[in-house]
């Protein structure tokens, strides 16, 4: 790090890759400036949910355990952990052929075995061919995380809470300077935002819009705090009679505002899973930041040393951030090297084919 820098590490975007990565580099003694407005990390504060594994076709995350552990380390450390019974319900046939290939690696990783639903659950739910338990999963408070590491900033001045416009950074070989700050580096950890910044416009963007509802059923009691994942889509049931639906995927729009159409489309879904009436009471948008190959992106610019990006993680941010976070803060302050399948380096090729089309 530079020693005459007024701060080491400028990061932009107060989502969960900011914030994890703010918390990775503060445990090194590397002083950061953090600048994020609520809107731009609206996305991270709606999520919740984590498990090694997701999807439909039950996929699992290679060396899951690391993800994990390092997942809940960190939000363990801002009280942020809360048990969770999560049961995968599976009605269609190819949903079971899946589960049928995949159960026996599963059960051997001790991370999904087959049940039978609690009886109040089987009342209120549409009857399934399968029912299956994740053993490993945790709900996780995003916005506690995110407001408990912004008030540490805030008390030492190193969070700023405005967002950062392109010609607000001025960027040299050595140092960039960030709203008057001067700083060694500057991470851009804008999420979907990403789409608006010149400096990473070769990186092929393609984010996903999603919208939750959340309301009250109407006639029943529930139990206990269930998470019934259903069709690629999670729906948490807590007491006395809440419930939390969604969410729908989106991909050719990245604006986050909430569309009747797809709160439409999520209310058909619950009632026909729920033997209730359902009232919703707040529905959520976001856009899911995702690159065109699925994996994350971090690491250095490949043309300023001192730009670096941290984004690209999908629905399965919570779970994702806190390890890349580890990743990316050896990569800054011991030099580490960043595996091919995450590192920005990647897409570098395509930064002269981009600057051709903008002159032609």
């Amino acid at each position: 790090m530079i020693p005459h820098s007024t701060v080491d590490v400028a990061i932009i975007g107060s989502g969960i890759a900011g914030m994890a990565l703010a918390d990775a580099l503060r445990r090194r003694d590397v002083q950061v400036a953090v600048f994020g407005s609520p809107e731009r990390s609206a996305v991270s504060r709606g999520a919740g949910l984590i498990s090694p594994v997701a999807g439909l076709r039950f996929g699992i995350l290679e060396k899951w355990q690391q993800w994990w552990d390092a997942a809940i380390r960190l939000y363990q450390r801002y009280d942020a952990v809360e048990p969770i019974r999560c049961l995968r319900l599976l009605y269609r046939d190819d949903e079971v052929r899946f589960w049928n290939r995949k159960h026996a690696a599963l059960a051997g990783e001790g991370v999904a075995h087959p049940t039978a639903l609690p009886a109040w659950i089987a009342e209120i739910v549409a009857p399934a061919q399968t029912s299956i338990e994740i053993t490993t999963a945790a709900r996780i408070r995003a916005a506690r995380v995110l407001d408990r590491l912004i008030a540490q900033l805030a008390a030492t001045g190193s969070f700023h809470a405005r967002t950062v416009a392109g010609s607000d950074i001025v960027t040299r070989e050595g140092s960039v300077n960030v709203c008057g700050i001067e700083c060694a580096h500057v991470v851009f950890c804008e999420g979907a935002w990403m789409a608006g910044n010149a400096l990473f416009a070769w990186i092929p963007p393609m984010f996903a819009r999603g919208q939750r509802i959340r309301g009250r059923i109407e006639g029943v009691c529930v139990d206990d705090t269930v998470w019934l994942s259903i069709r690629g889509r999670s729906l948490v049931l807590e007491p006395p009679n809440l419930f939390s639906y969604g969410s729908s995927y989106d991909w050719l729009s990245v604006e986050p505002a909430v569309e009747n159409a797809s709160t439409g489309h999520l209310y058909e879904e619950l009632t026909a899973i729920l033997r209730a009436r359902v009232h919703i009471e707040h529905v959520w948008g976001g856009v899911r930041p995702i690159v065109a190959d699925l994996r994350p992106v971090i690491g250095k610019h490949p043309q300023w040393s001192c730009v670096w990006i941290f984004n690209g993680l999908g629905s399965r941010g919570l779970l994702l951030a806190p390890f890349l976070a580890e990743y990316l803060a050896n990569a800054m302050v011991a030099g580490s090297s960043i595996p091919s399948e995450w590192n920005v380096e990647r897409f570098a090729d395509r930064i002269n084919q981009c600057s051709n089309a903008d002159t032609a």
